[in-house]
């Protein structure tokens, strides 16, 4: 990968000495990553519980969560993260304006943990996440069955935790055992930082296979 321009890395660390030095101390990064896990958690636990024992056709929503989730991201990636669409502004203030002035390529990795506010979603998107799936899952329930709707909501709930497992993991220290695990989806993600290259290609987070399909992978 090119070595990246010296005052870019050098306006990225400015800018997260400024991002650092404004968040209000009341800011606890440890609860900010513990909280939306233990939600999820709690949730896909309390899903499986309740399973009574699925079908083919049920078992079958699992993949189709990974494949069409995929493609979610990539478009909410492409189209609300990188581009001003109102009332959802906030979402390419946070993402294009906020966290891809933080981190550019050659400067991922995060250096105090409080940096996990520019990081992670908000705490509470992993609850949005359950208001705006459980339609869905009732509307799997009716027609393929009550566990069709319990494994969507395991499914999507796991889809979202891993996510952000992942993508904090891209933005560990290179050195980090967690961080060489997954070093080639952290490569991809890196190209998307790049300033010629983040509003066009790379989406993908958790795997580069919409950007495959959609033409957009870069390498």
């Amino acid at each position: 990968m090119p070595t990246p321009p010296a005052p870019a890395v050098a306006r990225a660390a400015a800018a997260r000495a400024r991002f650092l030095a404004e968040l209000p101390a009341s800011y606890d990064p440890w609860r900010h990553l513990l909280i939306p896990n233990i939600y999820g958690g709690l949730v896909i636990a309390g899903c499986l519980a309740q399973l009574a024992g699925p079908d083919l056709a049920a078992w079958l929503v699992v993949p189709a969560v990974l494949v069409i989730g995929q493609g979610v991201e990539w478009r909410f990636h492409r189209d609300l993260l990188h581009h001003r669409v109102p009332p959802l502004q906030y979402l390419y203030d946070a993402h294009h304006v906020s966290h891809h002035t933080l981190y550019v390529r050659g400067a991922m990795a995060i250096h105090d943990p409080r940096e996990l506010r520019a990081v992670l979603f908000p705490w509470w998107a992993m609850g949005l996440l359950s208001v705006l799936m459980t339609p869905l899952a009732l509307a799997l329930a009716w027609l393929l069955g009550r566990d069709a709707g319990l494994l969507f909501m395991v499914s999507t709930h796991a889809y979202f935790v891993v996510y952000e497992w992942l993508h904090t993991a891209y933005h560990l220290p290179p050195t980090s055992v967690v961080h060489r695990l997954v070093a080639p989806l952290a490569a991809h993600h890196e190209r998307h930082h790049d300033p010629a290259l983040m509003t066009r290609a790379n989406f993908g987070v958790t795997t580069p296979l919409w950007d495959l399909l959609r033409g957009t992978l870069r390498r």
